[in-house]
């Protein structure tokens, strides 16, 4: 297996890994929306910051 091949098995593997454990662990709707909240304000946070 090449070096490149072993990395994406790699990045597969952990990748399902955390897909089956949000799939035994949902959480809720609300819990949901507050992060998406808490990463839009970071990702505006980071972007003015790049602008000033």
């Amino acid at each position: 297996m090449t070096t490149l091949n072993k990395y994406h098995h790699k990045v597969t593997t952990e990748k399902m890994k955390s897909v089956a454990y949000w799939l035994q662990h949902p959480i809720s709707h609300e819990e949901c929306l507050s992060q998406f909240k808490r990463l839009r304000e970071q990702r505006l946070a980071r972007e003015s910051k790049l602008q000033d």
